[in-house]
C-alpha cells in the first residue's frame, strides 16, 4: 500500500515553523461547506489542507473540492534541530481503504494464481487496484509535500495575516 516519509530542515525556531503550518492549516469543513464545495463552479475556499497543528505534531489531509479516497493523511512531527527545525512527515492511505484494498488485492491474487489458465480477467483487475492506488496516492503527496515545503521555509508566512496568505496555495 503506498507510504511514503520525508524530512524538511528549516533554520527557523519550532514556535515560527508551527505558525506557518498554521497559516495553511484550516479546521474541518462542516457539511454544508462541503456540499457546496463539492459542485463544479466553486472553488476549494481558504487553506490547501484540513487538519489540526499542535506545538510538535500535525495531523492533515488537503482540501480537494473532488473526491479521492486515496488522499494521503499526513502526520507529521515538529522539533527542534540546532538552531532550527525538523519537519518528519509520514503519509499514508487512511486504514479503511488500505484494508478494503489489501482485502480486494488478495482475492484478486488469490483467483489469479490458483487457476492461472482460466483467464486474465484476474490479473487485469489487479493491475488496475494497484494503478488505482498508486495513481491516486502519489501525485497527491507530492503536491502536499511540495505545499508543505513552501510554507515552512517561506519567511512571509508568519508576517502576514491568515486569510491573505490563503490565495497563494492553491
Amino acid at each position: 500500500m503506498p507510504f511514503y516519509r520525508f524530512e524538511i530542515e528549516v533554520n527557523a525556531p519550532p514556535p515560527v515553523v508551527v505558525e506557518r503550518l498554521r497559516a495553511i492549516v484550516r479546521g474541518k469543513l462542516s457539511f454544508w461547506e462541503s456540499v457546496r464545495q463539492s459542485f463544479p463552479f466553486n472553488q476549494a475556499d481558504g487553506a490547501p489542507f484540513i487538519g489540526s497543528v499542535q506545538e510538535d505534531s500535525f495531523k492533515l489531509r488537503r482540501n480537494i473540492r473532488y473526491r479521492n479516497s486515496f488522499l494521503p493523511m499526513i502526520r507529521g512531527r515538529i522539533a527542534s534541530y540546532g538552531v532550527g527545525t525538523r519537519i518528519s512527515v509520514t503519509m499514508f492511505l487512511h486504514p479503511v481503504v488500505a484494508i478494503f484494498m489489501i482485502f480486494w488485492l488478495g482475492m484478486v491474487t488469490w483467483v489469479a494464481v490458483s487457476r492461472p489458465t482460466a483467464s486474465p480477467i484476474p490479473w487485469g483487475m489487479l493491475a488496475f487496484g494497484i494503478a488505482l492506488s498508486v495513481g491516486g496516492f502519489i501525485p497527491e503527496a507530492i503536491k502536499a509535500k511540495r505545499l508543505i515545503s513552501e510554507a515552512v521555509s517561506d519567511p512571509l508566512i508568519a508576517t502576514l495575516s491568515q486569510s491573505a496568505s490563503f490565495g497563494q496555495w492553491r
